[in-house]
């Protein structure tokens, strides 16, 4: 792969296709600075891909992107208008089992959480929900009542978005169907959430219709 950073994949309709960016490409500089020299300075070397994604998320609106990248052995200049977008950056952890959590910046979903789906619907409904916690900027909710309406807020907002990213959600729904079969004696159930039945049925109500993008009053108070 070579010892700069790699493009793995350019988005369909994105500024970086639009500026003739192609997967493959190496990175080996950003504006000026070169990846070695990003990678002399990270505390983390390790983790210089991560870094230049932040470096790229913290480009002021407006301001171009100047790359520098290798293809074929030769260099080619390129120029990128980017346009604002959601930064949070999806994991799979082989550790996390089937859950899917946020730290507000990240989402991360477990790896047999992943292999239980069976598309890419389902996955998209479950990022979704975790994606919907770093739009609102959830954080700790003080008492059940107050975690219970975030968990809602994020089941339908994290629904519409998946159904405006071109996602079927009603099939996607039917990930939770299974995993309400596995889990007969609700042994599996967080008392932050409510009963399965109930929360399919919210998401059925309020987000298999409406604007994109999803409109913020989805936000505000749950179907009960």
């Amino acid at each position: 792969m070579g010892g700069a950073p790699q493009v793995a994949a350019v988005a369909p309709g994105s500024p970086a296709q639009a500026a003739g960016v192609r997967a493959g490409d190496a990175i080996l500089a950003i504006d000026g600075v070169t990846s070695a020299a990003m990678a002399a300075a990270s505390p983390q070397p390790a983790l210089l891909a991560d870094q230049i994604e932040d470096r790229l998320a913290a480009t002021p609106q407006g301001r171009r992107i100047a790359l520098v990248l290798e293809r074929d052995g030769a260099q080619v200049p390129v120029t990128i208008d980017p346009v604002q977008s959601c930064a949070a950056r999806f994991l799979v952890k082989p550790e996390a089992g089937m859950n899917g959590f946020s730290d507000g910046i990240n989402v991360a979903l477990g790896s047999r959480l992943i292999d239980f789906a069976r598309s890419d619907d389902e996955i998209a409904v479950v990022a979704g929900h975790e994606l919907a916690h770093v739009v609102n900027a959830d954080g700790d909710a003080g008492g059940l009542n107050r975690r219970r309406a975030m968990e809602d807020r994020a089941d339908v907002l994290g629904a519409a978005l998946a159904r405006c990213a071109g996602y079927d959600v009603e099939r996607g729904l039917d990930i939770w169907r299974r995993f309400r079969k596995t889990d007969v004696f609700g042994f599996l159930a967080v008392p932050e959430h409510r009963g399965w039945k109930a929360r399919i049925a919210n998401m059925q109500a309020r987000s298999l219709t409406g604007p994109c993008p999803p409109s913020r009053g989805l936000a505000k108070g749950p179907q009960t």
